[in-house]
């Protein structure tokens, strides 16, 4: 039922954008439009030095004042503990609730849940020349292992998380095969998902889905918000992308965004036509964004996914 409403709803934008199109013929035009956005980590900024002089008396020549000195920009991330910060971790991917997470030596529990640290990748996630992360976090309960990756960025008050994962192997489900820094910025993942219609194959066996992504941060839809961005090989959300809930993409020339913010002025497709198909409605890209809707995007042969404003 909620593949078929997310399918209403790609229709309905594809109804709108043709209105448009019509409209455009007297003058008037319509048009969908979206934004980027993530979640960040912040590092504290010390305070400037400020410049000045002492004099010791009358008799005795005044100190020359010393040339004024550039105030010191934040640190990044490279000597950050991550197992020290507070954490956020959303269970599954797909849902809006979270879990809060304080780790020790690494490790943190939640009844007869575990969650562990594992490797973190130091890359430029933004513009500022400082240097972020992308960390990794796994979740155990009994046999079932969730394993995610969550951006942090080093902004100008300290470290906070991007609470969106860009990355999440599970058992019987998307392997993650690497994580690494990009060369230019960002993190590039490689990671191989099950499509539409292979969600019934054994564990034993990986879809077919393989997808290599680089993805940064963008601040967006408030002051110290931090979403996930894809930036190659096409634009895109780079959060998790949801399974196609159909089989074939239609033609859309309507305009796309990274995140569900028009403000930001980031659409993706520059007025050039790509497929959209309509994804399975996870709850986590629902009822938290009004107005807002996540499609699957076709672009020169690459898949994502990319978010539209609702008519």
């Amino acid at each position: 039922m909620r593949a078929l409403r997310a399918l209403r709803a790609l229709r309905a934008l594809r109804a709108h954008e043709a209105l448009g199109r019509s409209r455009c013929a007297t003058g008037a035009a319509v048009v969908l439009a979206a934004a980027t956005a993530a979640a960040g980590l912040v590092a504290c900024a010390p305070a400037p030095l400020q410049n000045g002089s002492t004099a010791q008396g009358e008799a005795q020549e005044q100190s020359p004042a010393p040339s004024e000195t550039a105030a010191p920009t934040s640190a990044g991330l490279e000597e950050t503990d991550f197992g020290s910060l507070p954490w956020v971790f959303r269970p599954g991917g797909n849902l809006p609730e979270t879990v809060q997470l304080e780790f020790v030596d690494g490790s943190a529990t939640d009844g007869m849940v575990t969650y562990t640290l594992g490797e973190t990748v130091h890359a430029q996630l933004t513009d500022d020349d400082r240097m972020d992360a992308a960390v990794q976090v796994t979740r155990l309960d009994g046999n079932a292992v969730d394993e995610q990756w969550y951006l942090w960025v080093a902004d100008d008050d300290g470290p906070v998380q991007v609470t969106l994962p860009v990355a999440r192997a599970s058992r019987c489900g998307t392997v993650t095969h690497s994580v690494t820094a990009a060369e230019g910025g960002g993190v590039q993942i490689h990671e191989t998902r099950r499509t539409i219609g292979e969600d019934a194959l054994p564990c034993t066996e990986t879809g077919t889905d393989e997808r290599t992504r680089v993805v940064t941060a963008m601040e967006a839809r408030n002051a110290g918000e931090w979403w996930p961005v894809r930036t190659d090989p096409a634009g895109g959300f780079g959060g998790l992308c949801p399974v196609a809930a159909e089989y074939e993409a239609v033609p859309y020339s309507g305009e796309l965004h990274p995140v569900p913010d028009e403000a930001v002025g980031a659409e993706i497709t520059g007025g050039a036509e790509v497929g959209a198909f309509p994804v399975e409605p996870w709850p986590v890209y629902g009822e938290p964004f009004p107005g807002w809707i996540l499609i699957g995007v076709q672009q020169d042969g690459v898949l994502g996914c990319a978010w539209a404003e609702t008519p």
